[in-house]
């Protein structure tokens, strides 16, 4: 175990958490503790704190006020906001909402293995890639929404993983857990990361990681991205907040593909914001559609070893019609090509093809 994680203690607040913790199945890296022992250490730094929480009432809350430390509370995913609701967010833990789709117990079972997942490293073969404190990403007095999903088919997985977390538009933090088979091939695992590359907002703080784990058959990928810095009301606002081209153009073609606009708004908006729509339409298809192509080029243009091979990577995509202009003007940015170069290879490969 990596001495810089930390050690999580949970802690039940009434008989269904106890049972649901019971399920879970934690590793020895987790330990289930009495309440009054949970709160006499709650100064140490070096654990992490967790309560669960199968129903909010006046003694659950007046327990999780009296804790000073790294918290965190999982509580039922409340229908509307009442002043029990309120009060959790009020405190100073982190509060993670559990959404109950089948048995109370069940569902927070699997919370609590989420947040060990999150947590914990399981093997020194783990790799992870971003902040190293998820107390930096996760945060007090908003929700810390967490998905789980399990599944054969990564490529399919990793997509609504990466749709999830690009698409977060509410003050919220969002994390992902994700198992696979274990005999899920490391290639399969590194088209996972240039997807989520791809499709995460660079000003987002995030973690994310992929574990293999000792103790379990499963490959774990899970995905930790911070609530907005600020939040924007409307999409004229959102895509003036944005400083480059493709990042107004990509705040277009999310709300497109969210179904927040239809095509004729996706149309007026590039218009009149002074998107070439054809771009717009070229994202979406780069992003929603050919997102495993998109990755692969930017894999490639990561690995490569000289500028060469770079120019002739984009200048093939610009061929194809993979990229067009304006997103070549962010990849030389990026990477510190020439564009002459890759335009002038690029018109090379069209005539080879008799294009």
């Amino acid at each position: 175990m990596n001495n810089s994680m930390p050690k999580l203690r949970f802690v039940a607040l009434d008989d269904t958490a106890v049972q649901a913790l019971e399920m879970a199945n934690l590793t020895r890296h987790s330990e289930i503790v009495e309440t009054e022992e949970s709160l006499q250490s709650g100064t140490d730094s070096r654990i992490v704190t967790v309560f669960v929480i199968s129903r909010l009432d006046d003694t659950s809350l007046q327990t999780i006020n009296m804790f000073r430390g790294r918290g965190i509370v999982l509580f039922p995913e409340p229908e509307r906001m009442n002043p029990l609701v309120e009060s959790v967010l009020k405190s100073l833990l982190i509060p993670i909402p559990v959404k109950l789709e089948t048995l109370a117990t069940f569902s927070f079972s699997q919370a609590a293995k989420t947040v060990e997942t999150l947590f914990i490293d399981s093997s020194d073969q783990d790799f992870m890639l971003g902040n190293e404190d998820l107390f930096e990403v996760l945060q007090p007095h908003i929700f810390n929404r967490f998905y789980h999903a399990e599944g054969r088919h990564l490529r399919e997985a990793v997509l609504r993983m990466a749709h999830r977390v690009r698409s977060q538009r509410r003050l919220e933090s969002v994390a992902y857990t994700l198992l696979l088979p274990s005999n899920t091939t490391l290639f399969a695992l590194d088209e996972a990361l240039d997807v989520l590359e791809v499709a995460v907002p660079p000003e987002k703080p995030l973690v994310f990681a992929i574990r293999f784990g000792k103790e379990v058959s499963r490959v774990k990928i899970s995905a930790c991205i911070a609530a907005p810095m600020h939040l924007t009301s409307g999409i004229q606002s959102r895509i003036d907040a944005q400083p480059t081209y493709l990042g107004k153009v990509a705040v277009i073609v999310d709300s497109f593909a969210m179904g927040e606009i239809d095509e004729r708004k996706m149309l007026t908006l590039s218009q009149d914001n002074g998107i070439d729509p054809e771009d717009a339409d070229r994202l979406y298809e780069m992003i929603y559609v050919r997102a495993d192509e998109t990755a692969g080029l930017m894999r490639h243009l990561r690995e490569s070893r000289s500028g060469e091979e770079r120019i002739e990577a984009v200048a093939r995509a610009l061929a194809d019609g993979s990229i067009d202009v304006k997103i070549l003007e962010e990849l030389t940015a990026l990477f510190g090509l020439s564009a002459d170069a890759i335009v002038a290879r690029a018109n090379t490969l069209r005539q080879q093809d008799g294009r």
